[in-house]
């Protein structure tokens, strides 16, 4: 099954096209440039110099969050674009577990962070080691203090992942001391490759995602909508 993924979801643009198993090809480019300029000519160089052609591609993969509000929706809405254009499957993926899965393979907790501001990351917490990613703590938005609270209680090993590590460094280092570990840089940057071999284990579970049906993954309220809401409670005050 040769799929498309694409993943906007941080600064990081990045599209791959492969099978399971297999990457023909992958770009990625982490710059701070509108996802809404990069994308859709980073998916025709990709196809273009891959030399596969868009009608042989069979499902879209795409992360849908948690992330960027504005990369989300630009991720999601290209997505839901290109399958309905071309007639193909779509297949959400959390960009969390995709980060996570880089290092599935370790028989350790993983903890992916993503920086969600207001002193908070987006994060979840997954064991590794197993046929799958094993869930230990939901996707959520926490302060760093109540995440390292939190893995303190599990005693294992945390390597943690997130292209912001350096920021997060300085609060969770020190807070897990015998505990902290952090994945090599490149492993650490969100990667359509990521949501493309996700993209195969969700497929293998819970099959295709309906066009209607996908829907970004944002955890929190978008900015403008929690000033509203705050606007309009203090109106009715």
């Amino acid at each position: 099954m040769l799929l498309l993924a694409m993943d906007t979801t941080t600064t990081v643009c990045s599209v791959a096209v492969g099978e399971e198993g297999k990457l023909l090809a992958e770009y990625l480019l982490n710059i701070k440039k509108t996802h809404s300029q990069r994308l859709m000519p980073l998916v025709i160089s990709l196809l273009k110099d891959s030399d596969v052609d868009r009608s042989n591609l069979e499902g879209i993969a795409v992360a849908v969050g948690p992330g960027s509000f504005t990369g989300i929706r630009i991720g999601v809405a290209t997505a839901r674009g290109l399958a309905q254009g071309l007639g193909i499957p779509l297949i959400g993926v959390n960009t969390l577990e995709a980060l996570a899965g880089i290092g599935a393979s370790y028989p350790a907790l993983l903890c992916p962070l993503l920086d969600a501001r207001r002193e908070q990351v987006y994060t979840a917490v997954y064991r590794g080691g197993g046929p799958d990613l094993e869930e230990v703590e939901p996707p959520q938005a926490l302060s760093l203090v109540e995440l390292a609270r939190r893995l303190k209680s599990h005693g294992d090993e945390v390597f943690f992942l997130g292209d912001n590590l350096p920021a997060f460094r300085k609060v969770l280092e020190p807070a897990l001391p015998e505990q902290y570990r952090e994945m090599p840089l490149s492993a650490s940057l969100n990667r359509a490759s990521s949501v493309l071999q996700r993209a195969f284990v969700t497929w293998h579970k819970e099959g295709p995602t309906p066009l209607y049906a996908l829907k970004p993954f944002y955890l929190r309220l978008p900015e403008a909508q929690r000033r509203l809401l705050e606007k309009q409670k203090g109106v009715e005050a």
